[in-house]
């Protein structure tokens, strides 16, 4: 006990050193988190990037993608797209997101297709071509840059980092492109008009995500996003019985924005807003704090539309995180409905007719329980 007792009195200043240290950085840290000094800024974006690097790379959640991929060489897979039995033929137009590298058949001089269109038997009506390069040019004009701050990974280009995530076509052939970011944050790549050449008539890189909805009068309804700054609060929303703790170092607000076909913001609703106002406030209970709604789609209801809550041109919304989807007034843009029930993590919720929607159920109820993508 002796020898240990002298060995440490000899390395005594080495340790104390060493946990002066220590503890000089701990205080130094805690100095530039509180402060948000130099270097925050830059360690703050490298953590953000750093997690959407690591969820790119993640194997997906299980019951995503149960079915595989499918085995078809290249050179066969224009002519195994579509099997087509007996007469049977397309009744209406299918458009097809494509991306870097897809459909080079159809765009053999630019980077692939940005989407396809298919009619009859499946011959192409149409091809977008992608030109990456073309929506860069309007990322490098900074027109959204003071609201709409992105931080990029070292190296970020539009051909190897951005993803076609849904299109819908206006009347005269121009195609509505929503885009996602990878190893961006955030990751929502903003939305763009693009001409039947693949240039743009114009792109908002704000946060837009998942998919958008093209009305009759071809004004588009998009999610949106917009990122808080910290927050850590009790959120009341009008009643007593109810406390929601908040607490996230930076929270995303999801949008429902509406663009006209010129590319201008005519109007955008907060759904975490909805709700907190709404009598269903108490589904934010046990919300991911920094996420709470997640948007991932927006629709309008058919003139059939019947049922509680339900009128002809109101919207529907999924909120995957909610494992929800909400009926907002086309006019008010007041919650009217929540719907809940065996789906989670639904996503492209669509008016099917009368009070019957349409989705893709995620991580669900097994069809033999009555779960077959369909909700009342």
């Amino acid at each position: 006990m002796r020898g240990v007792a002298s060995a440490l009195l000899r390395k005594a200043p080495v340790l104390l050193f060493v946990a002066a240290l220590m503890l000089a950085a701990f205080a130094g840290g805690l100095y530039v988190a509180r402060y948000e000094v130099f270097p925050y800024s830059l360690l703050s974006a490298t953590k953000k990037i750093s997690l959407e690097m690591i969820a790119a790379n993640l194997p997906p959640d299980p019951g995503q993608g149960r079915g595989g991929g499918v085995d078809v060489p290249p050179d066969q897979a224009a002519a195994r797209r579509f099997e087509f039995i007996g007469n049977d033929r397309l009744t209406d137009p299918i458009l097809v997101p494509g991306g870097p590298g897809l459909f080079r058949e159809y765009c053999p001089d630019y980077a692939g297709c940005i989407a396809v269109e298919y009619a009859g038997r499946g011959e192409v009506r149409h091809a977008w071509p992608y030109r990456p390069d073309e929506l860069e040019k309007w990322l490098e004009k900074e027109v959204f840059a003071a609201d709409f701050p992105y931080e990029h990974t070292p190296g970020f280009s539009f051909l190897d980092h951005a993803r076609i995530e849904g299109v819908s076509s206006y009347a005269n052939g121009d195609l509505l492109a929503v885009f996602h970011f990878l190893h961006t944050h955030p990751y929502g790549g903003g939305v763009a008009r693009i001409d039947r050449t693949g240039k743009p008539v114009w792109y908002r890189p704000d946060f837009s995500h998942h998919r958008s909805h093209l009305t009759d009068g071809q004004v588009a309804l998009v999610p949106g996003m917009r990122l808080g700054k910290p927050i850590d609060t009790e959120l009341v929303p009008g009643r007593d019985d109810i406390r929601i703790p908040m607490s996230c170092p930076g929270w995303r607000h999801d949008l429902v924005n509406v663009i006209d076909p010129a590319g201008r913001l005519l109007r955008e609703t907060s759904m975490f807003d909805a709700i907190l106002q709404s009598p269903y406030a108490s589904i934010l209970l046990h919300a991911d704090p920094c996420d709470p709604t997640h948007v991932n789609s927006v629709h309008l209801l058919g003139e059939d539309a019947a049922g509680p809550g339900l009128e002809p041109g109101d919207m529907v919304v999924s909120i995957r995180n909610l494992n929800a989807f909400a009926i907002l007034d086309r006019d008010t843009r007041r919650l009217k409905r929540t719907v809940r029930g065996g789906f989670m993590m639904q996503h492209s919720v669509l008016h099917f007719e009368g009070s019957r929607f349409l989705m893709l159920d995620n991580q669900g109820g097994r069809t033999a329980d009555g779960a077959r993508g369909v909700s009342r």
